[in-house]
This record gives structure tokens, C-alpha cells and sequence, in this order.
């Protein structure tokens, strides 16, 4: 499982409207943050990738399911901090940066909100 911590919501980040979340880590550019939710590694937390289909997202308690993850979510989400998390049915031509998350709908979020990758 991953943890992070939301450290800062850019200002077009938080619209419900398109069912996306950009999520990048400290080092984006400050055009990227203005559309992103800027986290961290949460310390003392052993942080390992092995997230999979069916298991679940957690924005504090609030759980969604994962129902694709894109080829490039785990080299870019362990080096940048990055991917989309997509709260729509999957295309026929997903994203490879995206992990698809039902139920539809986006999750309420602040800084401080604690993301928790994997675990069901």
C-alpha cells in the first residue's frame, strides 16, 4: 500500500464536474498545481506499490474501487507523484496514466486528507 497526505489543492483542482483528480507530488510546476492535488508520502509508513484491480482507494474513510490502472501509473505515481484518478466507466481507449475508480463521483478532499493506495 501507498499513504500520502494532501499538502495543497490547486485552484482549479477541486471541480466535481469533470470526474478527475490530477494528483502530483512537490515537484510540479506551478501550471500543474493550479489543476492538482499536491501530496506526500506519509513518514513512517512502509510505502510499497502493489496496487490491482479490485482493490480500493481510501480518501480517509471514504472507499472506491479500482477497476483499471493505466501501464504508466506506477513508474509515474513512485517517481513524479502522478497519475489521474478517474471516476468514470473505463473507455474503450483508457488512459495510461489513470486509475479508474468506481462508484462514480468525486470524493470530498482538503489538505490534509489522507489517500491510502491499496487494501480492501
Amino acid at each position: 500500500m501507498l499513504r500520502t497526505k494532501i499538502t495543497e489543492i490547486g485552484q482549479y483542482a477541486d471541480s466535481k464536474e469533470d470526474g478527475l483528480m490530477i494528483m502530483f507530488n512537490d515537484t510540479a510546476s506551478a501550471k500543474l498545481r493550479d489543476v492538482s492535488l499536491i501530496h506526500e508520502l506519509v513518514p513512517d509508513f512502509d510505502q510499497k506499490y502493489d496496487l490491482a484491480v479490485g482493490q480500493k482507494v481510501y480518501f480517509d474513510q471514504q472507499a472506491y474501487e479500482i477497476t483499471f490502472i493505466g501501464e504508466l501509473v506506477e513508474s509515474n505515481l513512485m517517481s513524479i507523484g502522478h497519475t489521474i484518478l478517474d471516476f468514470h466507466a473505463v473507455p474503450a481507449v483508457p488512459r495510461s496514466n489513470a486509475i479508474y475508480l468506481r462508484p462514480q463521483g468525486e470524493p470530498d478532499v482538503h489538505v490534509g486528507t489522507i489517500v491510502t493506495f491499496g487494501g480492501k
